[in-house]
């Protein structure tokens, strides 16, 4: 008879067999049903890595080690999902590593995550290293209570947040997204974490981007942006100047073709901008705005090319003359 696999069960043998991506796939999935299995996820990868330098004790009661890690690990926050699997008992050498890994960790460290989440306005968060989080709406992370001396770990578990970190070459500061990591030492960058991609682009100083665990880095520096699809796990550079503009309430268009210029728009405005002829795209906008009311881009656009504009709610139809 098979036994119930619970998501703590799933997130153990899934650590222990790397290259099972039908596992990942499920595990990845449960984690998108809620901020709590995210949440709970990262705590427990944080202790699987820092149990390597455990990995070759031996002599231990295993029983005993599986139900003390079980009941240490069930302190945490923690709503189980209905779904459930059926597989053969998890490794002993995993419980293994985990349970010394998970004395060693708490030794070290008494870790207490707290979670921020947005409504419809943004907020900010201020870190006790003296970093600041700021959140657009509907966006949440979770973070230490305190760092510790070692390391400044966060989770982005949805939406968009612009970071502002402290400098501290002692202790990187590390994001969390998904399956993906985000470490600098001290630097701005605005993240975009959807259903399907991560957008990352950077303000100030250099950033280092780690799609997954079988992937390459990449560095990026002042004004360089990336794209990730971790569906299709695809990568593409990009310079995106107005990642951040929901946070700082600025656009800038520099040689930009106008069929770019309305996705943006649209992005920032919240509206849905539909451009009829691709012609008008030979010519280039350029232009800064700072707390510009739609209605005032709308006239810039007017005053640049021969158009007509109508709007039908919050469709706004681009036309040639």
């Amino acid at each position: 008879m098979q036994d119930k696999l619970t998501f703590q069960d799933m997130i153990l043998k899934h650590f222990n067999e790397p290259e099972n991506e039908i596992l990942a796939a499920e595990v990845n999935h449960l984690r998108t049903l809620s901020e709590e299995n995210e949440v709970y996820f990262q705590q427990t990868k944080r202790i699987w890595d820092n149990a390597a330098e455990t990995k070759r004790l031996q002599g231990l009661d295993i029983q005993k080690s599986v139900r003390n890690f079980r009941l240490r690990l069930d302190e945490a926050t923690y709503v189980e999902p209905k779904r459930i699997f059926g597989w053969s008992k998890v490794a002993a050498a995993a419980v293994l590593v985990l349970t010394v890994g998970f004395w060693i960790y708490s030794e070290k460290t008494a870790v207490n995550y707290i979670v921020k989440r947005t409504g419809t306005e943004i907020d900010s968060v201020l870190l006790n290293d003296g970093s600041k989080i700021f959140l657009a709406a509907n966006s949440a992370v979770s973070y230490p209570e305190e760092f510790s001396k070692e390391e400044r770990p966060l989770n982005l578990l949805t939406g968009k947040a612009f970071f502002v970190v402290a400098k501290d070459s002692k202790r990187p500061f590390e994001v969390s997204i998904g399956n993906s990591t985000v470490k600098v030492l001290g630097t701005s960058f605005n993240i975009k974490y959807s259903e399907n991609s991560i957008d990352l682009s950077v303000k100030t100083g250099k950033v280092m981007f780690t799609p997954n665990e079988k992937s390459k880095s990449s560095i990026l520096e002042a004004g360089q942006g990336l794209n990730y699809q971790y569906v299709e796990n695809t990568l593409r550079m990009n310079k995106d100047n107005n990642a951040a503009a929901w946070f700082t309430k600025e656009l800038r268009f520099v040689d930009m073709p106008l069929d770019e210029v309305c996705k943006q728009l649209s992005a920032y405005y919240g509206v849905h901008i539909e451009l009829h002829d691709r012609k008008l795209t030979l010519k280039k906008f350029n232009a800064n705005f700072k707390n510009t009311s739609l209605e005032e881009a709308l006239t810039a656009l007017k005053e640049t090319y021969p158009i007509t504009i109508k709007k039908d709610n919050r469709t706004i139809i681009i036309k040639s003359l």
